[in-house]
């Protein structure tokens, strides 16, 4: 057999009609271009989709997906009990770590404002106290205190 032949649903159908008619597993795979192995999981198949499948499960790159999956599963497992038993003993007592030493700096820092901050600020609040007196203008008419 040719390596990576690809059995279509053809071939899958050819197959299938030859076991049926009695033709032996070697007659069927040297006229398809098949393995035996091929052959077998073919009868074993009910239908082409149920034949991929199997082929699938037995190809490399799921036996590396599922020893990985298990490998993780089993690394999982081993970490679990691993924290299980370090809960159940008792901590260790713990060396004394000497503690970093504090150094304070002190810095002294002036912010100047400069003579247009000092106009913008006025102006600023002078718009707040005219918002102000205008709300308290709007709350006495609404309410109706005069």
């Amino acid at each position: 057999m040719a390596a990576g032949v690809k059995v279509t649903e053809k071939k899958f159908k050819a197959i299938k009609i030859l076991l049926e008619s009695g033709e032996t597993y070697e007659n069927i795979a040297e006229s398809m271009g098949v393995s035996k192995r091929v052959v077998g999981v073919v009868r074993s198949s009910e239908t082409f989709e149920e034949y991929r499948h199997k082929i699938y499960l037995s190809s490399p790159t799921y036996r590396k997906k599922r020893d990985a999956a298990l490998k993780a599963e089993q690394e999982r497992k081993e970490r679990e009990a691993a924290e299980k038993v370090n809960e159940e003993q008792p901590p260790a007592p713990e060396e004394k770590k000497p503690e970093p030493q504090v150094v304070e700096h002190r810095q002294v820092v002036t912010v100047q404002a400069t003579h247009y901050m000092m106009e913008e600020m006025k102006k600023t609040n002078e718009l707040l106290t005219l918002i102000s007196n205008k709300l308290a203008f709007i709350v006495d008419e609404l309410t109706g205190v005069k």
